[in-house]
C-alpha cells in the first residue's frame, strides 16, 4: 500500500441514478430564485403569519421586513433536491426528517441553492436488498447565508454493503 493509499475498510452505498453512491458524496443543486409573491402566496395557504403575509406588518417586526415560513424553506429544500433527482431516483420514501434547525430568515428576491451529502447507508432491516441512507442537506444563499440545515433519512430500491 503506498502513502496515498487507503485502507479498505467498510463502506456502504446505494444506487441512485444507476451510480452506487457512497458515503461522502455531495451534490449541489442550480440557483433558485424565491420571490416575494411566492413568500406570500405559501404563507396564506400554509403559514399565515403577519410578518410572511404582508410587508406593512412584516416592517414592524423583528425581521424588519418580509420573510418566508421555515416551512417554506424546507418546501424549496425538498423541491430542489426533487426536480434535481438527487432525493428521487431509485427512492421509496423519505421515512425521516432529523435535526431540522431553521437558521436564517429566507428573504425575498433571493436566489438560494440547496446542497446534499451523503453521511451513512445501510441494508433495511426489513429487506436487505433496499437501503436506507441518510443525507445531510441544506439550503442557503448563493454567496449568502445557511437558511436551513436537516438530516433526510429516506428509503431506496437498492443498497449494496460491503464490509
Amino acid at each position: 500500500m503506498g502513502s496515498n493509499s487507503k485502507p479498505e475498510g467498510p463502506r456502504s452505498t446505494f444506487l441512485r441514478k444507476g451510480q452506487l453512491m457512497d458515503v461522502g458524496h455531495a451534490f449541489t443543486t442550480e440557483p433558485f430564485e424565491v420571490t416575494a409573491i411566492d413568500i406570500v402566496d405559501f404563507a396564506r395557504l400554509w403559514d399565515p403569519q403577519p410578518f410572511h403575509v404582508s410587508e406593512d406588518a412584516a416592517r414592524a417586526s423583528p425581521f424588519g421586513g418580509l420573510v418566508g415560513s421555515g416551512l417554506h424553506s424546507l418546501c424549496i429544500l425538498v423541491k430542489l433536491g426533487t426536480e434535481s433527482g438527487f432525493l428521487t431516483e431509485n427512492a421509496i420514501a423519505g421515512l425521516a426528517i432529523e435535526s431540522l434547525r431553521f437558521r436564517s430568515p429566507l428573504k425575498p428576491e433571493t436566489r438560494v441553492v440547496a446542497r446534499f451529502a451523503v453521511k451513512s447507508a445501510r441494508p433495511s432491516n426489513k429487506d436487505r436488498s433496499r437501503a436506507i441512507a441518510t443525507i445531510a442537506a441544506s439550503l442557503q444563499e448563493v454567496d449568502g447565508p445557511v437558511i436551513i440545515t436537516a438530516d433526510l433519512v429516506n428509503l431506496y430500491t437498492e443498497g449494496r454493503f460491503k464490509v
